[in-house]
Protein backbone atom coordinates (compact mmCIF):
# COMPACT_ATOMS: atom_id res chain seq x y z
CA UNK A 1 0.00 0.00 0.00
CA UNK A 2 1.24 3.18 -0.89
CA UNK A 3 2.66 5.63 1.94
CA UNK A 4 3.08 9.73 2.25
CA UNK A 5 6.71 8.66 2.29
CA UNK A 6 6.80 6.66 -0.75
CA UNK A 7 5.04 9.83 -2.52
CA UNK A 8 7.63 11.67 -0.18
CA UNK A 9 10.61 9.91 -1.82
CA UNK A 10 9.79 10.15 -5.28
CA UNK A 11 8.62 14.28 -5.62
CA UNK A 12 11.92 15.21 -2.18
CA UNK A 13 8.99 17.13 -0.66
CA UNK A 14 7.90 16.30 3.28
CA UNK A 15 4.84 14.00 4.04
CA UNK A 16 3.41 17.04 6.10
CA UNK A 17 3.64 19.46 2.52
CA UNK A 18 2.16 16.36 0.12
CA UNK A 19 -1.01 15.71 2.70
CA UNK A 20 -1.95 20.16 2.90
CA UNK A 21 -1.40 19.33 -1.15
CA UNK A 22 -3.61 16.61 -1.43
CA UNK A 23 -5.95 18.55 0.87
CA UNK A 24 -6.02 21.92 -0.84
CA UNK A 25 -5.14 23.91 1.46
CA UNK A 26 -5.50 27.44 0.27
CA UNK A 27 -2.49 29.14 2.69
CA UNK A 28 0.19 26.50 1.12
CA UNK A 29 2.61 28.30 -0.58
CA UNK A 30 4.07 26.33 -3.30
CA UNK A 31 5.23 26.32 -7.00
CA UNK A 32 2.38 24.99 -9.38
CA UNK A 33 4.76 22.46 -11.31
CA UNK A 34 5.17 21.15 -7.95
CA UNK A 35 2.04 21.03 -6.84
CA UNK A 36 0.88 18.82 -10.20
CA UNK A 37 4.20 16.83 -9.91
CA UNK A 38 2.72 15.81 -6.03
CA UNK A 39 -0.39 15.54 -7.60
CA UNK A 40 0.56 13.73 -10.30
CA UNK A 41 2.72 10.71 -8.47
CA UNK A 42 -0.47 10.24 -6.42
CA UNK A 43 -2.46 9.26 -8.85
CA UNK A 44 0.89 6.98 -10.43
CA UNK A 45 1.31 4.90 -6.97
CA UNK A 46 -2.55 4.84 -6.45
CA UNK A 47 -1.96 6.55 -3.09
CA UNK A 48 -5.17 6.75 -1.03
CA UNK A 49 -6.00 8.73 2.32
CA UNK A 50 -7.38 7.45 5.44
CA UNK A 51 -10.28 9.32 4.81
CA UNK A 52 -10.67 8.37 1.33
CA UNK A 53 -10.20 4.25 2.79
CA UNK A 54 -12.87 4.88 5.57
CA UNK A 55 -15.28 6.19 2.40
CA UNK A 56 -14.71 3.01 0.44
CA UNK A 57 -15.40 0.70 3.94
CA UNK A 58 -18.94 2.81 4.20
CA UNK A 59 -19.90 0.88 0.87
CA UNK A 60 -19.26 -2.89 1.80
CA UNK A 61 -19.72 -2.85 5.73
CA UNK A 62 -23.50 -3.37 5.22
CA UNK A 63 -24.95 -6.84 5.21
CA UNK A 64 -27.23 -6.72 1.70
CA UNK A 65 -29.65 -8.72 3.06
CA UNK A 66 -30.18 -6.99 5.86
CA UNK A 67 -33.80 -5.63 4.88
CA UNK A 68 -33.09 -2.75 7.43
CA UNK A 69 -29.98 -1.54 6.43
CA UNK A 70 -30.61 1.23 3.57
CA UNK A 71 -27.34 2.88 2.77
CA UNK A 72 -26.70 5.85 0.48
CA UNK A 73 -24.93 5.72 -2.46
CA UNK A 74 -24.44 7.88 -5.41
CA UNK A 75 -22.08 7.58 -8.78
CA UNK A 76 -19.94 11.11 -9.77
CA UNK A 77 -19.32 10.90 -13.36
CA UNK A 78 -16.33 13.00 -14.13
CA UNK A 79 -16.29 14.50 -18.07
CA UNK A 80 -11.87 14.73 -17.30
CA UNK A 81 -10.15 11.91 -17.27
CA UNK A 82 -7.27 11.61 -13.76
CA UNK A 83 -4.46 12.93 -16.57
CA UNK A 84 -6.43 16.07 -17.36
CA UNK A 85 -7.85 16.58 -13.98
CA UNK A 86 -4.68 16.86 -12.36
CA UNK A 87 -4.11 20.20 -14.47
CA UNK A 88 -7.43 21.45 -13.66
CA UNK A 89 -7.73 22.63 -9.99
CA UNK A 90 -11.05 23.82 -10.53
CA UNK A 91 -12.48 20.02 -11.12
CA UNK A 92 -10.51 18.76 -8.51
CA UNK A 93 -11.79 20.84 -6.04
CA UNK A 94 -15.33 19.80 -7.42
CA UNK A 95 -14.33 16.28 -6.84
CA UNK A 96 -12.96 16.25 -3.59
CA UNK A 97 -15.91 18.92 -2.18
CA UNK A 98 -18.25 15.56 -3.20
CA UNK A 99 -16.19 13.20 -1.86
CA UNK A 100 -15.40 15.02 1.40
CA UNK A 101 -19.33 15.47 1.73
CA UNK A 102 -20.14 11.98 0.83
CA UNK A 103 -17.53 10.91 3.71
CA UNK A 104 -18.89 13.11 5.87
CA UNK A 105 -22.86 11.54 5.14
CA UNK A 106 -21.75 7.98 5.22
CA UNK A 107 -22.80 7.98 1.69
CA UNK A 108 -20.97 5.54 -0.81
CA UNK A 109 -19.38 7.01 -3.86
CA UNK A 110 -18.62 5.29 -7.24
CA UNK A 111 -16.28 7.43 -9.74
CA UNK A 112 -16.84 6.71 -13.62
CA UNK A 113 -15.38 8.52 -16.81
CA UNK A 114 -17.24 9.66 -19.63
CA UNK A 115 -15.92 6.95 -21.57
CA UNK A 116 -17.79 4.61 -19.87
CA UNK A 117 -21.18 6.29 -20.00
CA UNK A 118 -22.24 3.41 -22.41
CA UNK A 119 -21.22 0.48 -21.00
CA UNK A 120 -22.74 1.83 -17.42
CA UNK A 121 -26.83 1.16 -17.85
CA UNK A 122 -26.85 -0.73 -15.00
CA UNK A 123 -24.33 1.16 -12.67
CA UNK A 124 -25.91 4.36 -13.24
CA UNK A 125 -29.03 3.46 -12.69
CA UNK A 126 -28.32 1.74 -9.09
CA UNK A 127 -27.75 4.57 -7.01
CA UNK A 128 -30.87 7.09 -5.79
CA UNK A 129 -29.15 9.81 -7.60
CA UNK A 130 -25.69 10.70 -10.29
CA UNK A 131 -23.76 13.43 -9.77
CA UNK A 132 -22.34 14.44 -13.19
CA UNK A 133 -19.03 17.07 -13.23
CA UNK A 134 -18.47 19.31 -16.09
CA UNK A 135 -19.63 19.31 -19.97
CA UNK A 136 -20.61 16.33 -21.94
CA UNK A 137 -22.07 15.62 -25.48
CA UNK A 138 -25.74 15.81 -26.25
CA UNK A 139 -25.23 11.81 -26.57
CA UNK A 140 -23.90 11.42 -22.81
CA UNK A 141 -26.42 13.58 -21.18
CA UNK A 142 -29.54 11.90 -23.50
CA UNK A 143 -27.32 8.63 -21.66
CA UNK A 144 -27.20 9.72 -18.18
CA UNK A 145 -31.26 10.94 -18.14
CA UNK A 146 -32.34 7.62 -19.53
CA UNK A 147 -30.26 5.56 -16.83
CA UNK A 148 -31.43 7.90 -14.38
CA UNK A 149 -33.12 10.87 -13.83
CA UNK A 150 -32.25 12.02 -10.30
CA UNK A 151 -29.41 14.06 -12.53
CA UNK A 152 -26.82 16.53 -10.45
CA UNK A 153 -25.00 18.54 -12.79
CA UNK A 154 -22.30 20.23 -11.38
CA UNK A 155 -20.35 23.80 -13.43
CA UNK A 156 -23.23 23.32 -16.30
CA UNK A 157 -27.36 22.94 -16.71
CA UNK A 158 -27.77 21.25 -20.15
CA UNK A 159 -31.13 19.89 -19.07
CA UNK A 160 -32.87 22.80 -17.63
CA UNK A 161 -35.61 22.20 -15.06
CA UNK A 162 -35.44 18.32 -16.06
CA UNK A 163 -32.78 18.03 -13.32
CA UNK A 164 -30.50 19.84 -10.31
CA UNK A 165 -27.68 21.80 -11.20
CA UNK A 166 -24.91 23.82 -9.41
CA UNK A 167 -23.09 26.61 -10.65
CA UNK A 168 -21.94 30.21 -10.48
CA UNK A 169 -23.05 32.76 -12.64
CA UNK A 170 -20.14 32.60 -15.65
CA UNK A 171 -21.83 35.79 -17.62
CA UNK A 172 -22.11 38.33 -14.29
CA UNK A 173 -18.73 37.09 -12.96
CA UNK A 174 -17.08 37.99 -16.57
CA UNK A 175 -19.20 40.86 -17.04
CA UNK A 176 -17.99 42.51 -13.66
CA UNK A 177 -14.45 41.87 -14.99
CA UNK A 178 -14.08 43.21 -18.37
CA UNK A 179 -15.94 46.34 -16.79
CA UNK A 180 -13.21 46.66 -14.51
CA UNK A 181 -11.01 46.73 -17.58
CA UNK A 182 -13.01 49.23 -19.06
CA UNK A 183 -13.02 51.12 -16.17
CA UNK A 184 -8.99 51.00 -16.40
CA UNK A 185 -8.87 53.01 -19.47
CA UNK A 186 -8.06 50.59 -21.63
CA UNK A 187 -7.16 50.92 -25.42
CA UNK A 188 -6.25 47.66 -26.34
CA UNK A 189 -7.24 44.30 -24.08
CA UNK A 190 -7.12 41.01 -25.08
CA UNK A 191 -8.48 37.96 -23.91
CA UNK A 192 -7.17 34.22 -23.98
CA UNK A 193 -9.57 31.22 -23.04
CA UNK A 194 -11.92 28.92 -24.48
CA UNK A 195 -15.34 29.42 -26.81
CA UNK A 196 -17.91 30.21 -24.02
CA UNK A 197 -19.86 32.49 -21.65
CA UNK A 198 -16.45 34.77 -20.53
CA UNK A 199 -15.13 35.31 -24.43
CA UNK A 200 -18.68 35.86 -25.31
CA UNK A 201 -19.15 38.84 -22.51
CA UNK A 202 -15.57 40.13 -23.72
CA UNK A 203 -16.46 40.41 -26.91
CA UNK A 204 -20.20 42.18 -26.60
CA UNK A 205 -18.71 44.97 -24.40
CA UNK A 206 -15.79 45.73 -26.08
CA UNK A 207 -18.00 45.97 -28.83
CA UNK A 208 -20.02 48.35 -27.55
CA UNK A 209 -17.29 50.47 -25.97
CA UNK A 210 -15.48 50.51 -29.41
CA UNK A 211 -12.57 48.81 -27.83
CA UNK A 212 -12.38 44.96 -29.55
CA UNK A 213 -9.40 44.03 -31.56
CA UNK A 214 -9.98 40.67 -33.07
CA UNK A 215 -6.07 40.19 -32.99
CA UNK A 216 -6.28 40.06 -29.57
CA UNK A 217 -8.94 37.97 -28.76
CA UNK A 218 -7.34 34.06 -28.70
CA UNK A 219 -9.39 31.32 -28.51
CA UNK A 220 -7.86 28.32 -26.94
CA UNK A 221 -9.28 24.47 -26.49
CA UNK A 222 -7.32 24.26 -23.27
CA UNK A 223 -7.20 25.96 -20.05
CA UNK A 224 -3.49 25.30 -19.19
CA UNK A 225 -0.31 27.04 -18.67
CA UNK A 226 0.87 26.31 -22.40
CA UNK A 227 -2.05 27.42 -24.26
CA UNK A 228 -2.01 30.35 -22.42
CA UNK A 229 1.89 30.86 -23.03
CA UNK A 230 0.91 30.20 -26.67
CA UNK A 231 -1.71 32.45 -26.70
CA UNK A 232 -0.32 35.53 -25.03
CA UNK A 233 2.89 35.27 -27.33
CA UNK A 234 0.43 35.38 -30.40
CA UNK A 235 -0.50 38.11 -29.18
CA UNK A 236 2.22 39.57 -28.55
CA UNK A 237 3.19 39.33 -32.11
CA UNK A 238 0.56 41.43 -33.10
CA UNK A 239 0.97 45.51 -34.39
CA UNK A 240 -0.20 46.74 -31.08
CA UNK A 241 0.95 45.69 -27.59
CA UNK A 242 -2.22 45.08 -25.36
CA UNK A 243 -2.75 47.18 -22.03
CA UNK A 244 -4.79 44.60 -20.37
CA UNK A 245 -4.95 40.60 -20.58
CA UNK A 246 -8.33 39.11 -19.56
CA UNK A 247 -7.11 35.18 -18.86
CA UNK A 248 -10.21 32.90 -18.61
CA UNK A 249 -8.50 31.28 -15.50
CA UNK A 250 -5.66 31.30 -13.43
CA UNK A 251 -3.65 28.49 -14.91
CA UNK A 252 -3.85 30.34 -18.57
CA UNK A 253 -2.86 33.94 -16.93
CA UNK A 254 0.57 31.89 -15.56
CA UNK A 255 1.19 30.83 -19.09
CA UNK A 256 0.65 34.47 -19.97
CA UNK A 257 3.13 35.79 -17.51
CA UNK A 258 5.52 33.55 -19.19
CA UNK A 259 5.01 34.71 -22.61
CA UNK A 260 4.82 38.53 -20.91
CA UNK A 261 8.54 38.42 -19.10
CA UNK A 262 10.34 36.86 -22.46
CA UNK A 263 9.24 39.82 -24.35
CA UNK A 264 11.14 42.09 -21.20
CA UNK A 265 8.12 43.33 -20.63
CA UNK A 266 6.72 43.96 -16.87
CA UNK A 267 3.30 43.76 -14.94
CA UNK A 268 1.25 45.36 -14.48
CA UNK A 269 3.69 48.40 -15.67
CA UNK A 270 3.65 47.18 -19.19
CA UNK A 271 0.65 44.82 -19.31
CA UNK A 272 -2.01 44.07 -16.97
CA UNK A 273 -3.36 40.42 -15.92
CA UNK A 274 -6.76 39.37 -14.83
CA UNK A 275 -7.66 35.99 -13.90
CA UNK A 276 -10.59 33.50 -12.21
CA UNK A 277 -10.55 31.19 -10.02
CA UNK A 278 -7.93 32.08 -7.55
CA UNK A 279 -6.02 28.99 -7.58
CA UNK A 280 -3.62 28.74 -4.28
CA UNK A 281 -0.40 29.73 -6.56
CA UNK A 282 -2.50 32.77 -7.51
CA UNK A 283 -1.44 35.05 -4.37
CA UNK A 284 2.60 33.95 -4.77
CA UNK A 285 2.97 34.80 -8.34
CA UNK A 286 5.12 37.38 -9.10
CA UNK A 287 3.06 39.91 -9.24
CA UNK A 288 -0.10 38.40 -7.24
CA UNK A 289 -2.43 37.84 -9.51
CA UNK A 290 -5.83 39.54 -9.56
CA UNK A 291 -8.43 37.39 -10.02
CA UNK A 292 -12.39 36.12 -9.53
CA UNK A 293 -12.53 33.58 -6.89
CA UNK A 294 -14.81 30.98 -7.29
CA UNK A 295 -16.15 28.23 -4.86
CA UNK A 296 -15.57 24.94 -6.66
CA UNK A 297 -15.43 22.68 -3.42
CA UNK A 298 -18.56 24.26 -1.86
CA UNK A 299 -20.09 23.68 -5.29
CA UNK A 300 -19.44 19.94 -4.72
CA UNK A 301 -20.75 19.82 -1.60
CA UNK A 302 -23.93 21.54 -2.50
CA UNK A 303 -24.54 18.80 -5.32
CA UNK A 304 -24.15 16.03 -2.50
CA UNK A 305 -26.64 18.68 -0.45
CA UNK A 306 -29.02 18.77 -3.20
CA UNK A 307 -28.51 14.92 -3.32
CA UNK A 308 -29.85 14.18 0.41
CA UNK A 309 -32.44 16.19 -0.39
CA UNK A 310 -33.97 13.82 -3.43
CA UNK A 311 -33.44 11.01 -1.11
CA UNK A 312 -35.68 12.72 1.68
CA UNK A 313 -38.45 13.50 -0.97
CA UNK A 314 -37.59 16.60 -2.60
CA UNK A 315 -40.01 16.63 -5.80
CA UNK A 316 -39.08 20.08 -7.14
CA UNK A 317 -35.92 20.62 -9.37
CA UNK A 318 -33.58 22.87 -8.27
CA UNK A 319 -30.82 25.26 -9.52
CA UNK A 320 -28.13 26.75 -7.08
CA UNK A 321 -26.26 29.42 -8.14
CA UNK A 322 -23.12 30.04 -5.74
CA UNK A 323 -21.54 33.25 -5.34
CA UNK A 324 -17.99 34.97 -6.43
CA UNK A 325 -15.70 37.53 -5.19
CA UNK A 326 -13.09 40.18 -6.89
CA UNK A 327 -9.80 39.51 -5.26
CA UNK A 328 -7.64 42.65 -5.95
CA UNK A 329 -3.74 42.43 -6.13
CA UNK A 330 -0.64 43.56 -7.92
CA UNK A 331 -1.77 42.32 -10.93
CA UNK A 332 -4.19 44.59 -12.21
Amino acid sequence: MTTLKDISIRTNVSTSTISRVINHDQTLSISEAKRLEILSTVEKLGYVSPKQRKAKQVGTSYDPSDESAHPLELVMVNFLDPVREISDPYFTSIRVGIENACFKNKIAVRTIRRDLIEKSAQLLSKPQAVIAVGHFTQQEIDLLYQFNQNLIFVDSNPLGIKTDSVLFDRYAAARELVNLIIASGTKYPAFIGNDESRLHVFRQLMKEHNLYHDEHCVVSKEFCIESGYKAMSQILDTDHQPDVVFAATDMVAMGAYRAIYERGLGIPTDIKVLGMNDISTSAHMNPSLSTMRLYPMEMGETAVELFLELIHGRKVKKMVHLGYDFIQRESF
